[in-house]
């Protein structure tokens, strides 16, 4: 049988032996390896390698001359192995001095190696690291196709130990961190200050906690015959059966609401529930993770805090309606009147709309007053300004001006239609018929009309001149309307 015949037969029943061996530990594996390689290649020395982020770091090695040590590292690019993890693949030189540009090469004018082969190991489809082998002596012949396979079946031996080594971390890993889990769990259940429980995917309670007891008022066994639904109060059990519904779909994994419990003694107990869901393997709902806090207090306390909040704004938007309000009509006071007709004022010179004032005095009031008293007065005060509001357009505003006097404003009103509105004022008032005696009203208008060019009157001058009207219409005889163009 010739060489070639010879290597392949005992480097396939070394790679057999090197796979059936026991090993404590993958530097034992790496050094077994490594032994019979130096052995079957004829070299000196062998290396398994760590590489990572650009640096070379010998994880085992077999030499003789003892010149490389374990946790010896190196910069990747001063290393033969650089070539490697560029091409990706084997790489085999038997005269390395033959080549030109390696001997420049660091590894070359260090340590002259002049024999050199090399695979990369493979982890996970990734470069963990290589497995190579070198000497100082040239081979008299390069090396073989069946060197470089038996080389690569030998990284990739010890790539599918490292993978298994790995494997075999995380799950001791997972393992610890699972019953690290568990155990704190089982503490967080039994002992947590807020009520919890696992309830089946039907609903019914699995097991529950001291806290959850406590808050409902059942005992535990109890709890376990009757499931959640049997204490929920009826107007959240819907909401609640549409989120289970929702994780029992995969459509979310988690919910959390505000309900009702009853308590074994009939009372309402408001919680916030927290639930999410844990699945099986194939996805399938195995049971509901239930966290449920205890909130009656600060429930009530809210409730409180609203009824007290609205109150409040009551009683702010009745001083507020008081602020701009003549409490004796219900019309707004002079305060909203000056407001409103210094915003008319300017959108009436911008649009070069009319505005007109209507200013309106009841007659006689002081006799009135003298005859039947300021009670009867204030309710021919009130009649008159519900009178006035009959008459009042959508535009309009109408404000009680003070003591018996009446003030209108009306946006857009030329002094004919501004003249037609104080006539039915007028006549309104005059209608009023559940007084002890009729009641009449003297009535000024005073209207604005832009003109461009000249200087408009202000809105003061605008309101004394309906004013100035209304006394016109007194010295008139009274029960009138006379008005004037500015």
């Amino acid at each position: 049988m010739d060489d070639r015949r010879d290597f392949s037969v005992s480097s396939l029943r070394e790679l057999h032996r090197l796979a059936l061996e026991d090993y404590q530990d993958l530097p034992s594996l790496y050094q077994s390896y490594l032994r019979t390689g130096c052995e079957l290649l004829g070299v000196s020395v062998g290396i398994v390698s760590r590489i990572q982020d650009q640096q070379y770091t010998v994880l085992a090695v077999e030499d003789e001359a003892r010149t490389i040590q374990v946790g010896d590292v190196f910069t990747l690019g001063d290393t033969y192995c650089s070539t490697v993890i560029k091409k990706q693949g084997s790489v085999a030189l038997h005269h390395v001095g033959a080549l030109e540009e390696m001997r420049s090469h660091p590894v070359y004018q260090g340590m002259a190696l002049e024999s050199y082969i090399a695979a990369p190991i493979q982890v996970a489809g990734q470069v963990f690291g290589t497995l190579n082998f070198s000497d100082s002596a040239i081979r008299a012949y390069p090396f073989t196709i069946e060197e470089i396979e038996f080389l690569e079946l030998m990284a990739q031996a010890i790539g599918q130990a490292v993978e298994r080594d790995n494997l075999r971390r995380q799950r001791e890993k997972a393992i610890v961190e699972m019953e690290h889990s568990v155990a704190l769990f089982e503490g967080a259940f039994r002992f947590a200050a807020i009520g919890m429980a696992i309830v089946s995917p039907e609903g019914r309670w699995l097991r529950v906690n001291k806290a959850l007891c406590k808050l409902v008022g059942y005992s535990e066994e109890a709890l376990l015959e009757i499931d959640f639904q049997t204490i929920t109060h009826p107007e959240d059990l819907d909401t609640d059966m549409e989120f289970v519904n929702a994780l029992l779909q995969g459509k979310k994994n988690s919910y959390w609401m505000k309900k009702r419990y009853f308590h074994k003694e009939g009372h309402i107990v408001w919680v916030l529930l927290a639930v999410s869901i844990v699945r099986n393997r194939d996805g399938s709902p195995r049971y509901f993770l239930s966290q449920i806090e205890d909130i009656t207090a600060q429930v009530r306390a809210e409730t409180e805090l609203k009824e007290q909040r609205d109150e409040l704004a009551q009683l702010n938007q009745e001083l507020a309606d008081l602020a701009r309000t003549d409490p004796l009509t219900g019309l707004n006071n002079r305060m909203v009147l000056m407001e409103f007709l210094r915003q008319a004022h300017s959108a009436s010179l911008r649009s070069c709309e009319p505005l007109s004032a209507v200013f309106m005095d009841v007659d006689y009031f002081k006799e009135f007053n003298d005859e039947y008293g300021h009670r009867e007065g204030d309710v021919a005060l009130q009649a008159v300004a519900e009178a006035l509001q009959g008459v009042t357009r959508g535009s309009d505003m109408l404000a009680r001006y003070g003591g018996e006097e009446f003030v209108a404003l009306l946006p857009g009103a030329g002094i004919n239609q501004a003249r037609a509105v104080a006539d039915r004022f007028r006549t309104a008032v005059s209608d009023i018929n559940d007084l002890p005696r009729e009641i009449h009203l003297s009535v000024g208008v005073a209207t604005l009309v832009p003109e461009t060019g000249t200087e408009p009157p202000d809105a003061d001058d605008l309101l004394g001149a309906a004013d100035q009207a209304l006394y016109a219409a007194k010295e008139q005889g009274r029960n009138c309307v006379r008005a004037v163009a500015l």
